[in-house]
């Protein structure tokens, strides 16, 4: 088949954590049309589904919100 190395990255796409050239490898790949890795994606992007179904919602603490919003604040202002 030639693209068994990229059995690894399966779910790591689908969960949208793949970045850099692994994920343009692996991007372009599935754009040529390999039939076996399309289906694998489809099968990974489905057990990452039912696993978000079968978990409850996290709720960080309230102190994490604002750090979190106050770190966007300054990448934002950083990037103007």
């Amino acid at each position: 088949m030639g693209c068994q190395y990229l059995e690894e990255l399966y779910e790591l796409w689908a969960l949208g954590a793949l970045a850099g050239p692994a994920a343009q490898e692996l991007g372009e790949h599935l754009e040529r049309g390999c039939e076996h890795c399309r289906a694998r994606v489809r099968e990974a992007t489905e057990m990452v589904y039912i696993l978000g179904l079968a978990t409850r919602p996290a709720r960080p603490p309230a102190r994490v919100k604002t750090e979190l919003l106050r770190e966007i604040a300054k990448t934002t202002s950083s990037h103007r």
